[in-house]
């Protein structure tokens, strides 16, 4: 299949103010015009869809522990953070880097949050700020409905206590 930007220049090449012939078809210049257009627009709409979605690393942490355990009431012993890491790095692109980040799932990601934060307004208005990004934006991180849905069940939570 021929590249956009190999089209492109082919139309370009051709396109020199006077109507094109191809296989028997005659184009206007205004055709070659909206041509050249429409494949722009498709090469860079194709590059957006390429690129990883940019999140910071304890959203891209929520996102992956939220589609992994949504339907379990609390995490499993065996949860490693680096495992976490593999699978947002391999989906994401962190935007922010920071060394102070969250050393363990339940500070990332608690499964009870109102409970887990009782008594810290300012870890729980961090991870409400976090949650809401990820709520309004929710189409564009999740792959599965089901964990996307127990997210945002999770935020009302969290704006209510």
């Amino acid at each position: 299949m021929t590249s956009f930007g190999a089209l492109l220049r082919y139309l370009q090449k051709k396109n020199l103010g006077k109507d094109l012939i191809i296989q028997g078809n005659t184009y206007s210049a205004d055709q070659l015009l909206l041509a050249e257009q429409v494949l722009t627009d498709v090469a860079k709409e194709f590059d957006k869809v390429r690129k990883k979605p940019r999140l910071s690393r304890r959203r891209a942490f929520i996102v992956v522990l939220e589609e992994l355990y949504y339907d379990v009431p609390e995490y499993p012993k065996d949860i490693k953070l680096e495992n976490i890491h593999k699978r947002a790095h391999a989906r994401f692109e962190f935007v922010y880097r920071g060394l102070k980040s969250p050393q363990t799932i339940e500070e990332i990601h608690p499964k009870n949050p109102c409970v887990f934060f009782e008594g810290n307004g300012n870890r729980k208005a961090r991870y409400r700020s976090a949650l809401s990004h990820l709520v309004d934006c929710s189409g564009r991180y999740f792959q599965i409905k089901e964990a996307e849905l127990s997210l945002i069940e999770t935020y009302k939570e969290v704006m209510l206590c």
